[in-house]
Order: C-alpha cells, then sequence, then structure tokens
C-alpha cells in the first residue's frame, strides 16, 4: 500500500507538471479569450461607423469604434418681424426710399452701407432677391462620437443573438441651424433696414411727423418714411419671452448670418439587442445587425446669439408740468392734443450712446433696461415660446430622452 501511494503521488506531480507547460496560447483559445479580431465597417442612424471587435470568453465580445454622422441637411423657417409686429416684405423693399428720406434730412451714411443698398437693389431688380416674411434655414447634424459596447451571448448553442450594453461619448454640439446661403442677401437687408432705424433715434422718443420748429408740417415731397420705420421698430426674429416675462428678440449677426446649436451631455449610456451571423464559409465575412437607444442624459439645450431682451409691455408714463410726457416703462406712442408736439413713440430697444458734449457718437447700443444677450439658451431660459417651427422644434428637443440605434455591420476576421 506505502508502494502504491507513492507511485499515485509521482503520477500527480507529473501530470501537475505537464499541465502547467500547456502554453498561454492554448489556453486562452479553448477558453476563446481573444482567440480573433473583427474589423467591422457600419452604417445606421448615428451614421458611418468602423470598430473592433474581439472575444473576452465564449460569452462575451467587445467592441470598441467610432461613428461619424455625414452632414445631412433638412430644411425649417424662421419668421422675421419687427418689433412693432411688421413684416419683412413691408419694410426690405422700402429701404432706398428709407435712404432718400435719410439724405435728404441730413443723416450721413456710410459708403460701405451704401455699396450694400445699390447691392440689394440690383437683387431685387433682377429676382434673386425677394421680400419674405421668413428666413430658410438649414438643419444639420453634428454627431461624432466613440463607442465601447459589450455583447453577451447568453444561449450556449445559439450565439447569433446578443445583448448589447456599454456607452458612446462624442462632441456636446450634436446639431446646428443656420441660414442657407441664398438667404445672405435677406439678411444683409434687414441689418440695412435696421442700421437706417439706428440712425432715427432723438432721445427718448422718437417724432412720429416731420415738423419744423414752430410745428408746421414739412414740404410733402419728403416721403413720410420716417413714421414707418419708427412704429414698425427694430427687425429681427421674435423668439418669446423670458421666465421673468421680457421679451427675446434675435437679431443677425454682423456677419449677415444667423445660426442655433444644440448641446446635449457628451456621455450617452447604451443598450440593445444584437444579431450576428457568418457570411463566408470560412467565417472571414461577418454581418451584425444592432438595434438599441442611446440615452440622453442631462439637460438638453438650444443656444442663439445677438438676443435682446427688453419689455414689450404697454407704454406707462404721465404728463409733466411742462406738458410733455415722462417716460416710465413700456413701448409704445404717446399722442398730444392738437398735434403738438408730434406724437411720439417711447421705449424702444435701441439708442445712441453721448459723449461728453452729449453729441451722439457713430455706434449704438441696448438703451437703459434692455440687454443685448449670446448664449441664450431657449429650451432653459426662456419661459413661453412663439408659435411656430421654432416652438416645435425646441420642444422637441426638450422631450428627446433617447436616440435610436439601427445599424447593420459588414467585418472581417483579421485573425
Amino acid at each position: 500500500m506505502r508502494k502504491l501511494a507513492l507511485i499515485l503521488l509521482a503520477l500527480s506531480a507529473t501530470m501537475v507538471v505537464h499541465g502547467q507547460r500547456v502554453p498561454l496560447s492554448t489556453r486562452m483559445k479553448e477558453k476563446n479569450i481573444l482567440s480573433h479580431m473583427d474589423l467591422g465597417i457600419s452604417v445606421g442612424t448615428t451614421g458611418i461607423g468602423i470598430d473592433l471587435a474581439v472575444p473576452v470568453t465564449n460569452y462575451v465580445r467587445v467592441r470598441a469604434g467610432y461613428s461619424y454622422m455625414p452632414p445631412i441637411k433638412l430644411h425649417s423657417n424662421f419668421p422675421i418681424e419687427t418689433t412693432g409686429g411688421g413684416k419683412a416684405s413691408s419694410f426690405v423693399g422700402k429701404i432706398s426710399k428709407i435712404n432718400e428720406m435719410l439724405a435728404s434730412s441730413g443723416v450721413e451714411i456710410n459708403s460701405s452701407s451704401f455699396e450694400t443698398e445699390w447691392e440689394l437693389m440690383h437683387a431685387f431688380e433682377s429676382g434673386e432677391l425677394k421680400a419674405r416674411d421668413y428666413v430658410a434655414m438649414a438643419l444639420k447634424p453634428n454627431m461624432h462620437q466613440f463607442k465601447f459596447l459589450v455583447d453577451v451571448m447568453p444561449f450556449k448553442h445559439n450565439k447569433h443573438w446578443s445583448v448589447t450594453a456599454g456607452f458612446f461619448v462624442g462632441s456636446s454640439n450634436v446639431g446646428e441651424a443656420f441660414n442657407r446661403d441664398e438667404e445672405t442677401l435677406l439678411l444683409k437687408a434687414v441689418n440695412l433696414y435696421n442700421e437706417r432705424y439706428y440712425k432715427e433715434y432723438v432721445g427718448n422718443g422718437f417724432s412720429l411727423k416731420y415738423v419744423d420748429d414752430d410745428g408746421t408740417p414739412k414740404a410733402p415731397e419728403i416721403p413720410d418714411l420716417t413714421g414707418f420705420v419708427k412704429r414698425n421698430g427694430l427687425a429681427g426674429f421674435p423668439l418669446g419671452y423670458f421666465a421673468d416675462g421680457k421679451k427675446a428678440m434675435m437679431i443677425p449677426g454682423e456677419d449677415n448670418t444667423v445660426r442655433a446649436n444644440l448641446e446635449v451631455n457628451k456621455f450617452r449610456p447604451y443598450v440593445g439587442l444584437g444579431y450576428n451571423t457568418h457570411l463566408s464559409r470560412n467565417k472571414k465575412w461577418n454581418l451584425n445587425v444592432d438595434a438599441g437607444v442611446l440615452f440622453i442624459t442631462g439637460t438638453r439645450k438650444v443656444f442663439v446669439d445677438n438676443v435682446y431682451k427688453f419689455d414689450d409691455s404697454p407704454l406707462k408714463g404721465s404728463m409733466g408740468e411742462d406738458g410733455y410726457f415722462v417716460y416710465e416703462s413700456g413701448i409704445g406712442v404717446q399722442k398730444y392734443k392738437g398735434g403738438y408736439p408730434p406724437d411720439e413713440y417711447y421705449g424702444d430697444i435701441i439708442r445712441y450712446y453721448y459723449d461728453e458734449n452729449h453729441d451722439p457718437t457713430e455706434w449704438y447700443g441696448p438703451r437703459e433696461g434692455v440687454e443685448l444677450l449670446n448664449h441664450v439658451d431657449l429650451c432653459n431660459d426662456m419661459g413661453v415660446l412663439f408659435n411656430g417651427k421654432v416652438r416645435d422644434m425646441v420642444d422637441i428637443i426638450k422631450k428627446l430622452k433617447v436616440y435610436p440605434n439601427i445599424s447593420i455591420s459588414v467585418s472581417y476576421r483579421l485573425y
């Protein structure tokens, strides 16, 4: 018995030594650990992608890659109005007449503005520019992101089906809206109208009638367009009201463009289902289908620039002892009995800044109580958005909790 025990012990030791001599690569292959690597090209709702996939065990596979959404453009429209409710079609075509009136009144207009005016007049005559009440916008996705996914094949005898979990990480800016190239002329016209409008400002109010110092109306041959400009006010894109009740009006930028940017959290968890099958007998070519959702976590944001924030409530004030109106708040026209002093428009957005001699400088800015804001978030800063496509777009974005992923990938086994 003693000899038999020694023999069995020796055999056991030999087996252990023999087991330790099994190459690591062989043991990994038996367990299907990193036994091969597939390079895949995919196309789907997250764009065009590339990824590498390796098995970790017989039941688990890991994928890592990158996807990019090509610049597919959709179209929408932003309405153009003035603070007084006027439409773009009612003022854009009157720019040249407004210039005549300003020139006859001795207002200096720089030569670069006149060059723009001639460009717009030529565009009107040729039909290239039409005074529409909206600007056409292009909506473009901006999704490029890395992904890390873990596929679990739960069935022992069927490795086609998998449950997938992981995450996508990409830029926070996932989309933008911007004016189409052909809208540049229309936006130039809006900016030129606004420049003429700035030139009209006189003190705290606007005179709606051209009269001499004694109240006598000026010659009728001078077009009465000042009243038109003053009653209409600044032109831009009415957005709605801020949470504090003040109105939001966006204007084109100095480069004659308008744009908005959509931002979400950079980290997007993912869950889904997958199906994998071989396309060739030697298993070199494979097909993989994914269906799942990316979770859009955090707060969605839509940012715009060049937004005036102002009080558009009805005009409020009182008559002073000298018979003149003392402005308090709001926007509106103050009418005087007998027509003199001239009716005045109060509470506008823009005013001249003055130098130490109280002479108007060549640059302008918001009047007291008005702010010009950049990076305004339409999803979270606004209390009420006006009806229309802007509101519809923002409502959809605010409700966006998940983003669908449906993709098909063809892969080639590298080894």
